[in-house]
């Protein structure tokens, strides 16, 4: 590439370097300019850039910062590659901004740069509305958790008689404790919904306990935290299905079909992957992306097995939970993989199997627009053989 661009992202500026003369020299020539990150700014940067004829711009994927250095620059004439950070590390010694921008574009001259997987806007506004509903269901866990540290440090043993202590009965014997009344028979039966196992008697008695003026504060704060975070994950989930059902109903209807994989799963799996798997050449590619894919080192003519890698954390946290719901399903193509692999010692390894099992018939089912089928996911070596085979 004779005329690339190197781009240093940062929050309030972006420092760009653009390399310009053949590629048969060592000394192309240099340009270097400092940007700031405002929507006039970066459309300034968009004409220099234009004006110095660049055909390639480089630059890292830095959190969120270079989201909207992106949605400038597509307006641009040359191609934007998006490169992993931790694939264009620079050299110990010459960590400067300059030097940073310099060395990106020195990479992408040579071709060296690998381009990361940029979706489609439809597919890109999925992404962040999943993404924001695991958050959701991560800070509602925390709110939970909170909330049964304060009851142990309280002494108070309703958990080991409530199945839920969020449910209807135990959200309502936790508003007794926050509004401080007295715990009486009358008070705690009157709070019992459904199918409670437990007497009132021994409610009664697991509530006994030491709660300061504190812990009521902190109890309501942890209880209204959970109930905030329930709301907007009802709420976001319901976007989520509106939003599915007008951009991706076909694609999502055929995910649905594929065993563990549930309607949360299959919006994720769309979100991060999109209705095609066209920016992946195979499905090593995707698999390696994705982060279920072991990998296998060589030293000396001997092989081993390495652990999985990092991945899409999003699209693997996902595969995994549906990989195990398969494997323990009546479905054979999972069912036999799991017990097989599972007998071995590693349930774990087992789960993963299957994870990777389910991205190989995802990539499939998207590339070819196919519905899933039992008898080919078994494959010829799972299936039983006929009489008349034998």
């Amino acid at each position: 590439m004779e005329t690339c661009c190197g781009i240093d992202v940062h929050q309030k500026t972006i420092v760009c370097c653009i390399l310009d003369g053949p590629l048969d020299t060592n000394r192309p020539k240099k340009v270097q300019k400092t940007f700031g990150t405002r929507t006039n700014e970066l459309r300034q940067a968009l004409e220099w850039l234009n004006a110095h004829n660049v055909t390639d711009v480089f630059m890292e994927s830095t959190g969120q910062y270079w989201l909207p250095v992106f949605n400038i620059f597509t307006e641009g004439d040359f191609q934007i590659i998006l490169a992993n950070p931790q694939r264009i590390k620079n050299v110990p010694g010459r960590k400067t901004d300059i030097k940073d921008a310099e060395w990106i574009a020195q990479l992408g001259r040579c071709g060296l740069i690998q381009t990361s997987y940029i979706p489609e806007p439809e597919v890109l506004a999925l992404r962040l509305m999943t993404r924001r509903r695991l958050s959701y269901i991560q800070k509602r866990t925390q709110a939970k958790n909170e909330l049964h540290n304060i009851l142990q440090r309280a002494n108070i043993k309703l958990t080991g008689y409530l199945s839920d202590i969020f449910s209807k009965t135990g959200q309502s014997l936790l508003q007794l404790f926050i509004n401080g009344e007295a715990l009486t028979l009358e008070t705690v039966s009157a709070c019992l919904h459904g199918r409670v196992k437990a007497s009132p008697e021994d409610i009664l008695a697991a509530m006994d306990g030491k709660l300061s003026p504190v812990d009521r504060q902190l109890l309501d704060d942890s209880l209204d935290e959970y109930r905030f975070y329930t709301t907007k994950i009802e709420q976001i989930e319901k976007a989520i299905a509106q939003y599915i059902l007008k951009y991706f109903p076909d694609t999502y209807a055929l995910l649905m079909e594929i065993p563990g994989i549930k309607e949360q799963s299959a919006a994720v799996i769309l979100g991060e992957i999109g209705p095609d798997v066209e920016a992946f050449q195979t499905v090593g590619h995707l698999s390696s992306w994705a982060g279920v894919s072991p990998g296998s080192n060589e030293s000396a003519g001997k092989s081993t097995h390495a652990r999985t890698t990092k991945g899409n954390k999003y699209l693997k946290i996902v595969l995994v939970a549906s990989g195990g719901m398969a494997g323990r399903s009546k479905d054979p193509a999972f069912s036999a993989l799991y017990h097989r692999m599972a007998a071995r010692g590693s349930k774990m390894k087992a789960i993963v199997a299957c994870a990777h099992k389910l991205l190989r018939i995802i990539y499939k089912v998207l590339s070819d627009r196919v519905h899933y089928e039992t008898k080919k996911a078994l494959g010829l070596r799972q299936q039983p053989k006929s009489i008349d085979s034998l």
